[in-house]
């Protein structure tokens, strides 16, 4: 039997999961958290084999309430909830030593299957992930660095990725970084060929969700 905690801070979101986890075979809500300190209290408290936790909530940070049950609770496995795929929040995932990191828009099929996983001992993880990482000794290492694709920009290519997220125009970043049109051109292709992104809202809004800019 898996016993599972979920973490999330929509009463609505925390209650469609514990209908869907009851109703399988083999495994069964023991509690909920709304945040993620509340999170680390019922784990201590409950002793989970498996935590859910969403990745969007106030207060302490899911990431933070991960790395601590994982390090107070070694035998209970963290799953992160995201409703997309962001390089910088799997690194962070990775780091903490979650787990897993499972999308919501797979639906409950894929949850079920990363809860299933991570009980049998297996990460759950996308597989660029999944081929830096291994388990030693019961924890996550890593083999080799997991570099997300913001990691590949230099330093002038991220200051313009700043300011064309927030509204200027390529002469008006030049300008701001005192370079000609043509350098931040330059610069500007070489940007979304890392991102592997095709236009201006698209590399706004991976600014916002990577932190770049502020929504």
């Amino acid at each position: 039997m898996s016993r599972v905690l979920v973490v999330d801070d929509h009463k609505l979101c925390r209650e469609g999961l514990r209908a869907k986890i009851d109703a399988e075979l083999g495994m069964s809500v023991v509690a909920e958290a709304s945040d993620g300190q509340e999170a680390i209290t019922q784990a201590l408290k409950h002793r989970p084999d498996i935590v859910l936790m969403d990745i969007e909530m106030p207060g302490t940070s899911c990431f933070e309430a991960t790395r601590r049950i994982q390090e107070m609770l070694p035998d209970t496995r963290v799953i992160i909830l995201s409703g997309h795929m962001n390089d910088h929040h799997i690194k962070e995932a990775v780091s903490a030593q979650a787990w897993g990191y499972a999308l919501k828009n797979g639906g409950f099929d894929e949850v079920k299957h990363a809860i299933r996983e991570v009980r049998a001992g297996r990460l759950h993880y996308v597989p660029e992930v999944m081929a830096r990482v291994s388990i030693n000794n019961g924890k996550l290492t890593f083999q080799t660095e997991v570099k997300t694709r913001s990691d590949t920009l230099t330093n002038r290519e991220r200051e313009l990725w700043t300011y064309l997220a927030r509204g200027m125009s390529l002469k008006q970043a030049g300008a701001a970084m005192h370079i000609t049109y043509k350098t931040a051109d330059k610069h500007k292709v070489n940007l979304m060929r890392k991102l592997d992104i095709h236009d201006r809202v698209e590399l706004t809004r991976l600014a916002i969700r990577e932190g770049v800019v502020q929504p």
